[in-house]
């Protein structure tokens, strides 16, 4: 800790990749507390142009790397290795697992398993033409909760980083940079001034991502606190909930991927498992099994419907559910990629594939049919009372109720305010190492490490900003930031694609052996 403080003032960064999005996010911060409403309406406005113009590029191109993924996985391309034929591993499988999947969910899934199906089961789509709160709406809810979190949001994660793994590695490259994943359209190394934009504007996107990301996540720690202590102050709970997340972050980040990330990851991952084997043994087995198979045969049955936009195109629930997920996977897909990317050496591509695509995909899939089947199950008795918690005290609630409906108020409020927090420091640390990486100047010779001084400079700034809307200024004009920074990583990722069609075709001429 000694070296780190002496060392901080020597960040060496580099300072048109650094200090825009740097300089960005300070701006957005004070505008949205000083012209809060104009803020919001200004950035909800441009978004809307965007989700309405490009909706269905964002279905297509998401669909596109879900075919990709699958083809390349069962291709001889599957069998080639990440950093060539004597590349060494540096994660054991099972920690490569827990880390990916827990860079990738964050808090998502404890969030919106329960509120997402809730919402499409009392406001169904108006294309359908289902009553709301019937069995079909609860079929349809199922569905479109498991499209909206498995295998084509997880694709848009893996292509570019299965892309951005082989072309590095291949490269000989020491300075991690997008641009990379380019090289088998140009022909040569991209140009200096494209890479530039490519990494500013991706690393913007998963800052504005993090800290409203982090600014909900400190909303439902804090709601959690509260249903235990309710007479606590919520302004000082706020503050205390961030300042604990900023120092097991720093803890972690100053240790490291292969002990810091490690671990919380390992920890993160069996409190996962622990979790949702408690909910079926405590719950009702048969019917959360049920809904479990229900929401497999849902989502096949409307797979192609929902991806292509056959029926739902042009409506407000696409824009509102589909098209606004895929953006926001999108605006954080490359700068997750190359975190994901970078610890993948020594693994072929079908590895690479199965545990950053197949396995996470159908992890959360199991997850969602346990938690959001019992929510449509207890909502199914008493439609109204989650409904006017949905519409009154927020998403956020829904969860807490399912406890209380359960029986098991307690225990599992205990667990979910925990897992929380330990998701989020977990996502924070991958998510600054990747900040980190792609913002030094000078990188380290170990490709594992990145500057720890300047992970923990991304950390503070974005734990310090998230308090900072969510005390005065609400979080809603900087998430939405977040989701325009998908508009440029969807045609980005359109022609990454493309390059892995050049790889899968011609492996030899693009990778090293």
């Amino acid at each position: 800790m000694a070296k780190l403080n002496s060392s901080f003032l020597k960040i060496q960064v580099r300072p048109w990749v650094f200090w825009p999005p740097f300089g960005l996010l300070i701006v957005a911060v004070i505008l949205s507390l000083v012209f809060p409403e104009e803020f919001v309406t200004n950035a909800r406005g441009i978004q809307q142009i965007i989700l309405e113009s490009f909706s269905l590029g964002f279905s297509w191109v998401s669909l596109l790397m879900c075919v990709l993924a699958a083809g390349v996985m069962f291709s001889p391309l599957g069998r080639r290795k990440i950093g060539g034929a004597k590349a060494q591993p540096r994660l054991k499988l099972v920690s490569w697992f827990a880390i990916v999947l827990c860079t990738t969910i964050a808090v998502g899934i404890l969030f919106w398993a329960s509120a997402e199906p809730l919402s499409h089961y009392l406001f169904p789509p108006e294309f359908l033409a289902l009553n709301a709160a019937s069995p079909e709406a609860k079929n349809f809810a199922l569905g479109a909760l498991y499209f909206h979190w498995g295998f084509t949001p997880y694709a848009i994660y893996a292509v570019p980083a299965l892309v951005f793994a082989l072309m590095h590695y291949s490269s000989g490259r020491k300075r991690l940079s997008l641009g990379v994943m380019l090289i088998p359209l140009t022909g040569r190394l991209t140009n200096t001034k494209l890479e530039t934009g490519l990494d500013l504007f991706s690393l913007f996107a998963l800052v504005t991502g993090m800290s409203a990301a982090l600014g909900a996540g400190i909303l439902s720690l804090s709601g959690g606190v509260m249903a235990f202590f309710p007479n606590l102050n919520s302004t000082y709970l706020t503050a205390a909930v961030t300042g604990l997340i900023l120092i097991t972050f720093i803890i972690s980040a100053s240790t490291g991927i292969d002990k810091g990330i490690k671990s919380l990851s390992l920890f993160n991952l069996v409190f996962f498992v622990l979790i949702a084997v408690l909910f079926i043994l405590l719950g009702e087995k048969s019917l959360i099994l049920g809904n479990i198979t229900q929401g497999f045969k849902a989502y096949t049955g409307n797979f192609l419907d929902l991806s292509m936009q056959l029926s739902g195109a042009g409506s407000k629930w696409t824009y509102d559910w589909s098209t606004f997920n895929f953006a926001m996977w999108m605006a954080w897909a490359p700068m997750t990629a190359l975190f994901l990317g970078k610890i993948a050496i020594g693994r072929t591509v079908r590895e690479f594939l199965l545990v950053n695509w197949f396995f996470p995909a159908l992890f959360c899939l199991v997850w969602m049919g346990i938690f959001g089947g019992t929510t449509l199950d207890f909502a199914s008795s008493k439609p109204a009372v989650y409904e006017k918690l949905l519409e009154t005290v927020g998403p956020e609630s829904i969860i807490y109720q399912v406890f209380a409906d359960m029986g098991y108020f307690s225990l599992f409020a205990s667990f979910y305010v925990l897992g929380i927090f330990i998701s989020y420091v977990t996502a924070a640390d991958s998510s600054t190492e990747a900040l980190a990486s792609i913002s030094m100047k000078k990188q380290n010779k170990d490709a594992f490490r990145s500057d720890t001084n300047l992970k923990v400079l991304w950390g503070t700034l974005i734990g310090f900003l998230a308090w900072v809307m969510v005390t005065f200024s609400g979080i809603d004009g900087v998430r939405i930031l977040s989701i325009i920074g998908g508009l440029p990583a969807l045609f980005f990722l359109l022609l990454v694609s493309v390059s892995l069609l050049l790889i899968l075709f011609q492996p030899s001429k693009y990778l090293r052996n």
